[in-house]
């Protein structure tokens, strides 16, 4: 069957000014959009009517190339996502925008009331562990993937520490302090600490503790064996409606949870699913995840799975989750995304211009769903209307889902991951160890300071680590 020729990249940063190829989203050998260069500035997306040119233009972003294809495996972006499948030739990693100034997400009046979250967050236990065990517990096994000032690792808990714990694996996630800070994404990584800290449910990435030491803040996260979603569509090109609905279904149950409690998402795309050795997913990387109670204003997320509301900085909230369901459902079925160009401006032109390209062989309800995701009137929007994410398990496309079956991890995923032990990585880049002066804790406790400098501002701004 023939496929139309269609530009690869996901442009997943602001523009570079060198020029790039253009091939078929369906050669394996695909590379994501690749970063712009330091100084020359954001794009301005277009604007709405009500937008004022008063506002912050900065963007959130993910800026560095991705390489996804046969025989090569992808670093993760750290910043953006725990860590990574499949690497490029050189270890190249997404992160986000390394621009400045980046902005900080600011809640404006809205004429329509908020709406109370369904349970609090705050009312809920944390699952962290405080003081149980230390970094010097752990052994660094490898790095899973590298990022923008941070990288993940694999450790392994001593045998001594805890015995008894069935779980020894863990992926450990590293971010310079002085890199968080002259980014201005303080904000951002303490609220990804407080909401994986309180939040359970088996679609979503595990936090088991939190660290810092002199250099560095720690995140002790599950290890997630499978790789990412990302690797296996473009290994498999697309996948089937039935495929399609499984995943799907195991993302809206996660959406529909954390919308419980007014947590709105904003990063969903394959990179961020991890699948388990079972072939689960795991919804990873919380950096842009933030409690709302009605909307905010960040321009935030990756080009092709942004909300028209976001683009149009008219505020937005958990309808830009579901827009986003519908932007992954199509490009599990066609094997690329609906709305793409080779820079992010051309993108945010095709979405808001709402004209997608239906291929022949999709069948109507399948188009159906996807296009009551993509209404570009959020209050028509499948997923927020009256009955939430409700009407959403009871759309036609999920008839026969055993949604409680699904949630208890009983039916057999489609995709079962070659994985021959708990340590075992190679979904994973394999990339050298950190030099030991970069991850002091983990090799040996530190001592602490004299009395004169034990005010250190830097530890200061993350104290619940």
């Amino acid at each position: 069957m023939h496929h139309p020729t269609f530009p690869t990249f996901r442009s997943t940063s602001l523009p570079n000014p060198t020029k790039q190829n253009r091939a078929s989203p369906f050669d394996l050998q695909l590379k994501r959009d690749s970063g712009f260069q330091a100084g020359e500035g954001p794009i301005t997306p277009p604007m709405s009517p009500g937008h004022s040119e008063e506002d912050d233009g900065s963007i959130s972003v993910d800026t560095e190339p991705r390489y996804s294809g046969h025989r090569h495996e992808i670093p993760i972006d750290i910043d953006a996502k725990v860590y990574s499948t499949e690497a490029g030739p050189q270890g190249e990693s997404r992160h986000r925008g390394s621009d400045e100034r980046m902005d900080v997400d600011a809640v404006r009046p809205s004429s329509t009331s908020p709406r109370p979250p369904a349970r609090h967050l705050e009312d809920e236990p944390t699952h962290v562990h405080k003081g149980s065990i230390k970094l010097t517990d752990f052994e660094v096994k490898g790095t899973l993937g590298t990022g923008t000032f941070g990288r993940v690792l694999l450790v392994r808990l001593r045998s001594s520490s805890s015995p008894s714990t069935p779980q020894n694996c863990f992926a450990m996630k590293v971010l310079r302090k002085t890199e968080i800070v002259r980014l201005r994404q303080v904000e951002h990584v303490n609220a990804e600490r407080y909401i994986l800290s309180r939040v359970r449910h088996p679609f979503i990435v595990d936090l088991h503790a939190t660290f810092q030491d002199s250099l560095n803040i720690y995140m002790l996260l599950s290890y997630v064996p499978g790789g990412e979603l990302f690797t296996h569509l473009r290994r498999a090109q697309r996948f089937t409606a039935d495929v399609t609905r499984f995943y799907l279904a195991t993302i809206i149950l996660a959406l529909k949870y954390l919308h419980s409690f007014n947590i709105i998402y904003r990063d969903l795309k394959p990179e961020n699913l991890l699948l388990d050795s079972r072939g689960y997913l795991r919804l990873t990387d919380f950096g842009f995840a933030k409690i709302v109670d009605d909307r905010t204003w960040t321009l935030c997320g990756t080009p092709e799975y942004l909300a028209p509301e976001i683009i149009q900085s008219d505020g937005h909230g958990k309808a830009a989750d579901w827009w986003a369901c519908g932007i992954l459902c199509y490009e599990m079925m066609v094997g690329y995304p609906p709305f793409f160009d080779e820079t992010p401006y051309g993108i945010y032109e095709k979405i808001l211009k709402g004209k997608i390209q239906w291929p022949k062989e999709m069948d109507r309800l399948s188009k159906e769903l996807i296009k009551a995701f993509l209404h570009p009137d959020r209050s028509k929007r499948l997923g927020n209307l009256i009955g939430g994410a409700q009407d959403v398990l009871e759309h036609p496309w999920f008839r026969g889902v055993d949604w409680e079956a699904l949630e208890r991890r009983e039916i057999r995923a489609p995709i079962i991951p070659h994985v021959t032990s708990l340590d075992d990585t190679r979904h994973f880049s394999r990339l050298p160890l950190p030099p030991v002066e970069e991850i002091p804790g983990l090799i040996r406790e530190e001592q602490p300071p004299p009395l004169l400098q034990q005010f250190d501002p830097m530890a200061y701004q993350f104290l619940e680590f």
